[in-house]
């Protein structure tokens, strides 16, 4: 667990990022019969090492993480599907999207406030 504002906000960086390619997954996947979405887990679970699942090879073939680690998903809870099966709604995935853009930019300016304390702190370079 990251005890440092600093670090806490780049862990959130790297967990948002991650949380958007799992919704890009679930946007790519709307025209896939029977294909349900899934959903990032909570950070907090994430930082309570609860949320982090290692990426799984269903096949040889697969190409390994090269992290190891990646956030943890679960399936969303179902609304409605169509009739081919698919229960992905893009006005859901969307508005998810744009909340972790927000998240995004909220995580960036804390990183940017606190350098920018450090900076003050200890003073121009000479």
């Amino acid at each position: 667990m990251t005890l440092n504002l600093i670090g806490l906000a780049a862990d959130r960086l790297v967990y948002l990022a991650q949380s958007q390619s799992v919704l890009a997954q679930n946007i790519a996947n709307i025209d896939t019969p029977g294909y349900v979405s899934r959903m990032p887990v909570a950070f907090s679970d994430t930082l309570n090492g609860t949320g982090n699942l290692a990426l799984a090879t269903t096949n040889a073939l697969d190409i390994p993480s090269s992290s190891g680690q990646s956030v943890g998903t679960e399936t969303a809870t179902v609304a409605a599907r169509a009739p081919d099966g698919n229960a992905v709604s893009l006005e859901s995935q969307l508005a998810a999207v744009a909340g972790t853009q927000i998240n995004q930019q909220y995580a960036v300016n804390i990183y940017k406030t606190y350098l920018g304390m450090f900076t003050t702190a200890l003073g121009p370079n000479p």
